[in-house]
Order: structure tokens, then C-alpha cells, then sequence
């Protein structure tokens, strides 16, 4: 890209980037959910039918079979595909985490690195910018810092930790009421 980064380019940019192994591991969880919640809507009476149609054999712990069941309905069900359903979980985050864990309300990426929860754009000097909220897990609690892409080169400046909170969605809430000056003085502030 020769000029400069607009947000459009970074969404693409996103939606062009394989899928990590946390958010495949994280769908097939969702895909598993989704069947067994299938199979509590199924009547006592048409179960055995549903473990025949499924090919599906016991195992000494039930689990294993219960989790083949549960992905031969998910199978049935209208589920999005994984890269639509990656889309909608960068773009809806808070929603898709909303259930889960206090522990895992937030994304975490495999090897400890910072996660971009939202992304902006912004104008400093005239000039459209981005800045990439990321966050990652510290303790109990999270924190977050503002990547800013450098235009033409992939590469990224950051801020340092600038947000600490306990929830993701209250860092997004922070991030989201900057306006561009603000935006624009942590720009200055990664610059060397």
C-alpha cells in the first residue's frame, strides 16, 4: 500500500489474515454448544434415533460420544463458516464473550501478545490514520494500549499500557471517547 492506511484497508487486512488457532479452537467450542443445545430441544423419544442416524458409539466416559453427537447436530445446523463467524466475533466481541468465564472474558492469543479488540480511524496533520486498540490479560485485572500501523510498511508503533480495567468492554468504552486529538498525542507519544 503506498498511501496511507485507511481503516477500510484495515479491516480488509484483518479479513485476509488466517484465522489464529485460539479463535479455530474457540469456533469449534461455539459449533459443540450449538449442537448440544440442539439436542435439549430434541424430544426423549427421537434421541435414539438421532445417535443411530449419527453412527454415533458409547465410550467409558460418555463424554466423547456425547461431544460426536453434539457436533453431528451442530453438522445439521445453519452455522456460519468459520471466516464469517471470525468477521463477527472481531466485530462483536463483548457479545460472543459475553457468557464466558470470568477468567476468559477477554481474547486471549497463544503466546501471550497483545489482541486488537477495535480499531479506528483518525486524522492527525490532515493525514487519515488508524489506531488498533490492544489489549491482553494482567493478573485479574486488563490492560490496554493504542497501536498505531505505520502507513506503507505493515509495521506498528504502540503505546505504552495506557488503560487498566476489569473488563474488556470498559477499556473499549475509554478507547472509544477519545477523540482525534487525543488519538493524535499518543501518536506523538510512540514516535521517536
Amino acid at each position: 500500500m503506498t498511501g496511507p492506511e485507511t481503516l477500510d484497508a484495515a479491516f480488509e487486512s484483518l479479513d485476509a489474515s488466517p484465522v489464529s488457532e485460539a479463535l479455530q479452537s474457540r469456533y469449534r467450542a461455539y459449533r459443540i454448544e450449538q449442537g448440544r443445545a440442539l439436542l435439549g430441544l430434541v424430544p426423549r423419544e427421537g434421541l435414539r434415533a438421532l445417535v443411530r442416524a449419527a453412527g454415533v458409539g458409547s465410550s467409558s466416559d460418555g463424554q466423547a460420544s456425547l461431544d460426536a453427537l453434539a457436533a453431528y447436530c451442530a453438522d445439521r445446523l445453519p452455522l456460519p463458516p468459520l471466516p464469517v463467524w471470525a468477521r463477527d466475533f472481531a466485530a462483536h466481541r463483548e457479545a460472543h464473550i459475553a457468557d464466558a468465564p470470568l477468567l476468559e472474558a477477554g481474547p486471549r492469543s497463544p503466546n501471550g501478545a497483545p489482541v486488537a479488540v477495535a480499531v479506528r480511524g483518525f486524522r492527525s496533520a490532515g493525514v487519515e490514520r488508524v489506531a488498533r486498540l490492544v489489549v491482553r490479560p494482567r493478573g485479574d485485572d486488563w490492560e490496554g494500549a493504542v497501536e498505531f500501523p505505520t502507513p506503507g510498511d505493515g509495521r506498528a508503533t504502540r503505546t505504552a499500557p495506557v488503560f487498566r480495567e476489569a473488563t474488556v468492554p470498559a477499556i473499549r468504552n475509554r478507547f472509544d471517547s477519545f477523540d482525534d486529538r487525543t488519538l493524535e498525542a499518543f501518536l506523538r507519544s510512540t514516535l521517536p
